[in-house]
């Protein structure tokens, strides 16, 4: 079945649909549908254990974000398959974050603090210091090439994990690509949560920091 198949075969239509596909998704697929209640987005994804990515805890999260005011409303979900509404928003550029460097650190310090509030279920972590240990035992265990660099780098990420420890622990994004940064005008928003758990603060800074080509005296703005 093809992707408009299974959007035009889902229950939450209101009336006849028209799609359009929705260019920008890395690792999903993002379709725009019409239908009479409004516009909608449409993202298909599955789960990617490689790299701790599970739809399911994706849909809560997506949730708990429109329940704490930093995402669009969840209109539907089934496995693989998520409905959102669709904002009509501007999504950031690089630039764009390095223009609005304000009102990104105060959505993302909301975000941080809000959404332990608002998240259910088992408690998840994204630690990025283990996100990478994990990388690099695949690695090892398939023959990388980059095999002998591997120790250099989990050094490097254990010196890191221990400047951590005493920071708090938050509700992490962890995937701050300025187009998951959406700007309709009045206020900014959050969409996509595939990487989203508790980690360190310093991951979505250092995040946003670097995907956005930030300097050194912005980032420590």
């Amino acid at each position: 079945m093809s992707a408009e198949d299974r959007i035009r075969a889902l229950p939450c239509w209101n009336g006849s649909i028209e799609i359009e596909p929705l260019p920008g998704g890395l690792s999903n697929a993002n379709f725009v549908v019409t239908d009479a209640a409004g516009r909608h987005v449409v993202r298909f994804g599955q789960d990617f254990p490689f790299h701790h990515v599970f739809r399911e805890r994706e849909v809560m999260t997506a949730r708990a974000a429109h329940a704490a005011g930093f995402a669009p409303a969840v209109h539907y979900a089934e496995p693989g398959i998520l409905v959102t509404a669709f904002l009509g928003a501007k999504t950031f550029l690089a630039e764009d974050v390095r223009a609005n460097l304000g009102r990104v650190a105060a959505l993302l310090r909301g975000f941080h603090r809000e959404m332990p509030s608002h998240v259910s279920g088992a408690g998840f972590m994204f630690w990025v210091f283990h996100v990478i240990r994990d990388y690099a035992r695949t690695l090892d265990e398939g023959g990388s090439r980059k095999k002998d660099q591997l120790p250099r780098y989990l050094a490097l990420a254990d010196e890191l994990e221990r400047a951590q420890k005493l920071l708090p622990i938050v509700f992490g994004h962890n995937d701050l690509l300025p187009a998951n940064i959406l700007d309709d005008g009045k206020r900014l928003w959050l969409i996509d949560f595939e990487y989203a758990g508790f980690n360190t603060a310093m991951f979505d800074l250092a995040g946003a920091a670097s995907n956005a080509g930030l300097s050194d005296e912005e980032s420590f703005a």
